[in-house]
């Protein structure tokens, strides 16, 4: 009878510890997928940054400003006309931004509390300039625009 007993706890030992190995592992799996939103800003940065004609070199968000480093990818000097980046969030300063330099465009967005996320899909995305020949253009995005305030 003695045996019988033995069998049974040992069976729940062993049920124990598959179910700790299985949270450790869900914990793990939950901690390495919370940090993809880090990758995935750093993949976004890096599909501006080879854009033309337009290049974002960096931006950030802090209480309800959107600050963008726009860098002129072309061989001739731009002129900046506006930006519009998500629903009634614009900049319409004009700027002549020379070849491969940079600007630096403030953007006023909704309030953005420190340590949430944003995200500005790519479709609401576009760079407004005027090139030497040609008045009007228009850059839309090449990616979102997302990150952690």
């Amino acid at each position: 009878m003695n045996h019988k007993a033995q069998g049974t706890i040992e069976y729940l030992v062993i049920i124990a510890i598959v179910v700790v190995i299985a949270l450790v592992v869900v914990g793990l799996l939950l901690q390495i997928l919370g940090n993809f939103g880090g990758a995935n800003e750093t993949a976004l940065k890096t599909s501006w940054k080879t854009a033309e004609p337009w290049a974002i070199q960096d931006w950030s968000a802090n209480a309800g400003t959107l600050t963008i480093v726009l860098k002129n990818n072309t061989a001739e000097t731009l002129e900046f006309t506006g930006m519009s980046v998500g629903v009634g969030t614009a900049a319409t300063t004009d700027y002549n931004v020379a070849p491969g330099a940079t600007q630096n465009i403030s953007i006023t967005t909704t309030g953005c509390d420190t340590g949430s996320k944003y995200s500005y899909q790519k479709t609401d995305i576009d760079i407004n300039y005027n090139s030497s020949l040609i008045t009007g253009k228009v850059q839309n995005g090449v990616a979102d625009i997302a990150g952690t305030c």
